[in-house]
């Protein structure tokens, strides 16, 4: 195992992003996979307010690690590589970039140029052009018509872990169609729903003879309506669930708090608690802060499949 620090830096409130397999791939030379588990063993905040008395606050939040979270990006990812594969199938000679992989963002509001690490001095650890880091794109095969029958061009759309799907279905005035696809959302739309009814009891069944035939009181009568009651529905939302179960496409609705850390003047370094962070994604959200602040985390270089 080997941990890498990586050091953040950013100026005033407000939302930002780290793509921690982004990150890694920079500053250790070598690609970092997406599709993995990151861990963050810990690390430091340091605030630059120079105001007395203000609490500074900032909050990292992810993904939810859930097997329903990872499930729904394992499914994204089959799907993308079915893409990638039946494309070069049908067009001999077709290869893919020798980087190519499988990118997703966190939310809408994650761009797609997220915190790069930076060296003590904060100068950027490249000198040309940000290296490249493209967002996978999914392209439909299934086009929608305009009103005289002519196909409109292919939908493109990018993926994201949480929140609705954001854009709108293409039609004629939006020949584009969605900008991202929720893989949560997605999953979920495909999944048969649970039957609250099945097994639907008998409403004569507490009455059978058989279902009586050992019974020497009334007891029997009873538990029998207590068991068909208890358990009948399931113990969760059936038509939500974490990181879908808000409307809200910005900030950090359906995201999962992983760290808070605070400080002021006197004490401008708050310690950052370890977590794990679903595709090395990671939102950072810093509040009360009106000068520059530094974000310095211990990552594990070799993220853990799911």
């Amino acid at each position: 195992m080997a941990v890498v620090r990586m050091r953040f830096t950013g100026t005033g409130t407000g939302q930002t992003y780290i793509d921690l397999a982004k990150a890694l791939s920079l500053q250790e030379r070598k690609l970092h996979r997406q599709k993995k588990l990151y861990t963050v063993y810990g690390g430091f905040f340091v605030d630059g307010s120079q105001n007395e008395g203000v609490i500074s606050r900032v909050n990292l939040n992810t993904a939810p690690n859930t097997w329903t979270a990872r499930t729904a990006v394992n499914r994204g990812f089959r799907i993308w590589k079915k893409m990638i594969s039946d494309t070069i199938q049908n067009s001999p000679g077709l290869k893919p970039g020798k980087y190519n992989d499988f990118k997703v963002y966190l939310n809408n509001s994650h761009g797609s140029a997220p915190l790069l690490p930076k060296d003590a001095h904060g100068e950027d650890l490249y000198l040309a052009s940000s290296p490249e880091w493209a967002y996978s794109v999914i392209t439909s095969e299934d086009p929608a018509e305009d009103n005289s029958g002519v196909r409109l061009p292919s939908d493109a759309f990018n993926l994201k872990i949480v929140g609705p799907k954001s854009g709108g279905v293409q039609n004629e005035a939006n020949p584009l169609g969605w900008t991202r696809v929720g893989l949560i959302e997605s999953w979920l739309n495909t999944r048969p729903r649970v039957d609250a009814s099945e097994p639907e009891p008998s409403p004569d069944h507490a009455a059978d003879p058989l279902a009586n035939l050992f019974d020497e009181s009334d007891a029997d009568d009873d538990r029998i309506v207590v068991i068909e009651a208890e358990g009948d529905q399931a113990p969760y939302d059936e038509v939500s669930m974490f990181g879908i179960n808000d409307t809200t496409q910005t900030g950090d609705y359906n995201l999962q708090r992983q760290s808070v850390a605070t400080s002021t003047k006197q004490m401008p370094v708050a310690p950052i608690h370890g977590f794990q962070a679903l595709c090395g994604l990671v939102q950072v959200d810093v509040t009360s802060v009106d000068g520059d602040w530094e974000l310095v985390l211990d990552v594990e270089s070799v993220g853990e499949e799911f």
